[in-house]
């Protein structure tokens, strides 16, 4: 009877052991996997957050390069209530975006206000962000707005290329010496008269002729408007800047206005603006001429620009590189 109850009493103890040993080892289990579910939850939750912040950063670079903002002159209103700024710039002739070119105005509006207008409009306020917009051409300044923290981990960052025209400029005359080879008379040029001809018809304004070698003129019309004469200052460039040919001399007039006496090139941007206004005078709209002079040696030959360029631009500003858009890197970061 002894024995029995001995017998009995071990082998309870064996079953506790047991038990207890195995809830041990489910609790080891649980905890391993309850960990393990953390770190998934957390991985997928991480995921999902870089995911949300890499989406909204790419809608805002998307919406900045490829719109020119709600309403589209937003950036010459006096308030911002109810606009959404882009930075696309419009084609005031066809009355078009031009997509990945971007307008200088809209730029200069947006990093005088950009806390204002990019919170709540184009990101979530949560967000900050900094951009930066940096031309390849390593000679002009580039532009920077916004601010976030270094010390943050989690930044987006996203580089697009872009084109922008960095002094809002425009080419009004284009005189591409080597593409005038014929020795004639400068009769017609889109429609209008060289004014430069005697009571008889004879012109004296001989075109240039560089593979005869030949000295002459380039001539070609161009109209200017009050507008422009109140807006804009209008340089005479040439590409080379330092003109070789002692002989190369330019004249602006009208045909109401023709003027014979000649001025030379002085190897940097010429000011205009009194010259033109001078022609002009009060009409509203006229039709000028360039006419330029050159010695028909195509070592010494040059291209010649009539640039208009914003009321007051610095002159160190006025260079043939700023003419055309320029190639930039838009880098936009992201941070919450």
């Amino acid at each position: 009877m002894f024995d029995y109850i001995v017998m009995e009493e071990k082998r309870g103890m064996v079953f506790s052991t047991d038990l207890m040993m195995a809830l041990i080892i489910i609790t080891v289990v649980l905890g391993v996997s309850a960990d393990a579910m953390d770190n998934v939850g957390s991985k997928i939750q991480d995921y999902y957050y870089a995911n949300s912040v890499d989406r909204i950063t790419t809608g805002a670079v998307d919406m900045m390069i490829k719109n020119p903002g709600e309403p589209q002159n937003w950036e010459e209103l006096r308030t911002f209530d109810g606009v959404t700024p882009g930075l696309a710039d419009v084609d005031q002739f066809n009355k078009g975006v031009t997509q990945k070119t971007l307008s200088l105005q809209k730029i200069n509006c947006l990093k005088e206000n950009y806390d204002e207008l990019m919170k709540g409009r184009v990101l979530p306020t949560y967000c900050d962000s900094s951009l930066t917009i940096c031309p390849v051409d390593s000679s002009i300044e580039p532009v920077t707005m916004g601010k976030i923290s270094t010390s943050k981990s989690d930044i987006v960052v996203i580089n697009r290329t872009v084109l922008c025209n960095f002094c809002n400029s425009s080419i009004i005359v284009f005189m591409n010496s080597m593409k005038c080879n014929s020795n004639l008379p400068q009769s017609k040029q889109g429609g209008y008269i060289c004014p430069h001809q005697d009571i008889t018809g004879n012109h004296s304004h001989m075109g240039v002729d560089y593979p005869n070698k030949k000295s002459g003129w380039i001539c070609y019309p161009f109209k200017v408007t009050q507008n422009m004469l109140n807006s804009r200052d209008f340089y005479l460039m040439t590409d080379p800047g330092y003109v070789t040919d002692n002989s190369a001399v330019w004249i602006i007039d009208s045909p109401e206005n023709r003027i014979i006496d000649t001025n030379h090139f002085c190897n940097q941007p010429i000011l205009v603006n009194e010259v033109i206004a001078d022609c002009v005078v009060n009409k509203s709209t006229c039709i000028l001429w360039l006419h330029v002079f050159s010695n028909g040696n195509a070592e010494e030959a040059f291209n010649t620009y009539l640039t208009a360029y914003p009321k007051g631009t610095s002159v160190e500003k006025v260079k043939i590189q700023y003419l055309n858009p320029q190639p930039c890197y838009f880098i936009f970061k992201v941070s919450t």
